[in-house]
């Protein structure tokens, strides 16, 4: 069998090394999530390749091109074609992901791959095409490191960054440090990365004041303080990762293992401060973790629930929110562009240092916010927030030139000179 597929990628390799190519024509691969959250070409400010694409669609720098683009609701194609069809002076063309042999004969004819996943594999490439990875995650929050160290060892890290060497072109992350670490705790070629920014993060920069308005006649009350909750998955809870325990898995809230009392007292706060806070849980928690449940609640907003109503996503969100409730996401460090307060919420900070671990360590050092650890604090932490005091502004603000420098709505318009400017650079050698 492998022998058969190593004949297939020689044979497309081939064709696709014989195909001219149309220095006018793209590709744009969004990431496997948009499925989970559903993100697509009319709700894609949270994907760095729809905002790149959307900010395309509208250059008339990019008048005559053809556009490939792969989408994953399927029962959404009719709506993209008419969609397409009201676009002037570009042609658009969808890829059903699972359509394997459209999508390599778009491939082999685009000189210029977009993505936002690391992991889709492009074997066939050849070298007359740029294959640019926009990135999905700001910078290492939780460890990947362990998967060298666990499998392999540093033998397996050097045969994994060959591999992506092979791969990718590029990768863009939103600073210099974050390309450093980036290189060194995913495989990543550090001369290959660059800190241009993300896409989605001009999002941030909006104002969508409108969104804020939609919610408020959805939940039938005004809104006086948003918050926006981005939890992580957790290993440990997970049947398909490598640290999972089933001893740890138990039913429990969005907040951990916490009682009906706590709960009330969270609710009853909220309510009190007319207080709002929309819960996302991450794709893959979402999608293969179902011990999480829903308590009904008056202000704490599902996001999975909230986008069957609205049109929207989560930068959109972040972007009108007065605060976010992180953990050990990365989306802590795309908030660091609002300047607004940050609220990290620990509760199994023991499981999840035990399983997967933190990338940097002591993790509380570059944590620019309170931390809390239970209920009751991070009940406290809100009170704070919405009183306006911010002890961690000063910490922000350093972490901000640190690990967010382009904070100036521009990051599309430096990638899109970059890769098609006039003085575009040619390929890292």
């Amino acid at each position: 069998m492998k022998i058969l597929r190593k004949a297939h990628t020689l044979f497309d390799t081939f064709v696709n090394s014989i195909t001219k190519k149309d220095s006018h024509s793209i590709l744009f691969y969004p990431h496997q999530n948009c499925l989970a959250d559903n993100y697509d070409i009319f709700n894609g400010d949270s994907s760095n390749t729809l905002c790149l694409l959307k900010s395309i669609i509208s250059d008339i720098q990019f008048d005559g091109y053809r556009l490939y683009v792969v989408y994953y609701h399927k029962d959404k194609l009719q709506s993209y074609i008419e969609y397409s069809k009201s676009i002037q002076n570009k042609e658009i063309l969808f890829i059903y992901e699972k359509d394997y042999s459209t999508f390599k004969k778009a491939f082999i004819k685009c000189p210029t791959v977009f993505t936002d996943c690391d992991y889709i594999t492009f074997p066939y490439r050849v070298h007359s095409q740029t294959i640019i990875c926009l990135n999905y995650y700001a910078g290492p929050f939780k460890k990947e490191f362990h998967r060298w160290t666990n499998h392999g060892g540093f033998k397996r890290y050097l045969k994994e960054q060959k591999k992506k060497f092979r791969e990718y072109d590029y990768h863009l992350s939103i600073s210099d440090i974050f390309s450093k670490l980036i290189a060194v705790d995913i495989g990543h070629y550090y001369p290959h990365l660059l800190s241009l920014g993300f896409p989605r993060n001009d999002v941030l920069l909006n104002k969508n004041t409108n969104l804020r308005n939609e919610i408020e006649k959805q939940i039938g009350f005004k809104i006086n303080h948003l918050i926006t909750y981005v939890p992580t998955h957790r290993d440990y809870e997970n049947p398909g990762r490598e640290f999972y325990s089933p001893d740890q898995v138990k039913t429990r809230s969005i907040w951990g293992n916490v009682s009906n009392d706590e709960l009330n007292a969270l609710e009853n706060f909220l309510e009190e401060s007319g207080t709002v806070i929309i819960a996302k849980a991450h794709a893959i928690q979402a999608a293969q973790v179902s011990n999480v449940k829903k308590e009904n609640s008056k202000c704490i907003l599902f996001f999975d629930d909230l986008i069957k109503k609205i049109n929207t996503s989560l930068y959109p969100i972040l972007s009108i929110s007065d605060a976010i409730i992180s953990d050990y996401t990365s989306t802590a460090y795309d908030f660091l562009y609002t300047g607004r307060p940050i609220i990290y919420y620990f509760f199994d900070i023991d499981a999840y240092r035990a399983a997967r671990g933190f990338f940097i360590e002591p993790i509380e050092s570059i944590c620019a916010g309170h931390l809390t650890y239970n209920i009751n604090e991070l009940i406290e932490a809100i009170k704070d927030v919405i009183n306006g005091n911010d002890p961690y502004k000063a910490k922000r603000e350093v972490l901000q030139q640190i690990f967010a420098p382009h904070i100036d709505n521009h990051s599309t318009e430096r990638i899109k000179n970059f890769f098609f400017g006039p003085k575009k650079k040619d390929k890292f050698p």
